[in-house]
């Protein structure tokens, strides 16, 4: 049986529901799961009652989307209380945000001849967590492109016409909000990053663990980043990054049981 600590719903930019994920980890006879959405935490709810029907685990999570000079970095947050006031008044100001910004990079588009229209782009991201993502998928509806990476490379990627700014949390603000939660904080996919050096000012400023395994890391990065966990007594962790595309990704990952039952043993 296996493990998936990284896996996103409809919530935030994935296309399973909470339960068909659950109801897929079974068929692959996973033994845990943490559903990490994207800056929000209502699909944990659904998992968890899902997976109380079944023998899978579901550990609370999330992916709260950062930037630190020039820099995306995303920061997984486990067993923090997913449910307190807290952290979801803070959720909620980043949804705004979220939303604010897919209205203006619509208004662009419309000023460059792409006829979609923000009711649209809300309907298909089906969640609260609304995105780039499904701005695509709206304009791939349409025909205006022909795929995600054309709508990206043509229009709503970085230093593309359409492309709106949008004010995010640094790394370090995330780190303590997952704190303050009484959750653990991780860096997600530590393999993407441009800057390999930010991952020691995030263990300077109370990272807990690294993302270790992970469906874009090769075979050496894997290795690197266990060494680098190791010799500055970080956590590791491990997922698949699923967003239910097909072929699915989801449980595709090989990650060590131990790595959950030393996440558990540092819960609060």
């Amino acid at each position: 049986m296996g493990i998936d600590l990284h896996i996103h719903t409809n919530f935030s930019d994935g296309t399973l529901s909470p339960e068909q994920v659950v109801k897929k980890a079974v068929e692959l006879n996973l033994s845990a799961i943490a559903i990490t959405d994207h800056d929000t935490t209502e699909g944990i709810s659904p998992a968890i009652e899902e997976a109380k029907l079944t023998n899978i685990e579901e550990i609370p999570g999330i992916e709260l989307n950062t930037h630190y000079y020039e820099q995306e970095i995303h920061i997984l947050g486990y067993y923090f209380d997913y449910q307190g006031a807290y952290i979801n008044n803070i959720l909620k100001k980043l949804q705004q945000k979220r939303v604010d910004r897919a209205k203006k990079i619509v208004e662009k588009l419309n000023q460059l001849g792409i006829e979609i229209s923000y009711e649209r782009v809300r309907t298909i991201a089906s969640g609260p967590s609304i995105g780039r993502p499904h701005i695509a998928e709206a304009m791939i509806e349409k025909h205006y492109v022909n795929s995600m990476k054309e709508a990206f490379d043509k229009f709503i990627g970085e230093d593309a016409p359409a492309y709106v700014h949008r004010a995010k949390l640094t790394p370090f603000e995330a780190i303590n909000i997952i704190k303050q939660a009484n959750g653990i904080p991780v860096l997600a996919h530590p393999g993407l990053l441009k800057d390999q050096s930010i991952i020691y000012d995030l263990i300077d400023n109370g990272i807990m663990g690294l993302e270790v395994y992970h469906s874009k890391h090769d075979e050496n990065q894997t290795e690197y980043y266990i060494k680098v966990a190791s010799e500055n007594g970080l956590l590791m962790t491990g997922g698949s990054d699923s967003h239910g595309e097909e072929p699915l990704l989801l449980g595709t990952i090989s990650v060590p049981d131990k790595v959950l039952s030393e996440l558990k043993k540092s819960r609060k």
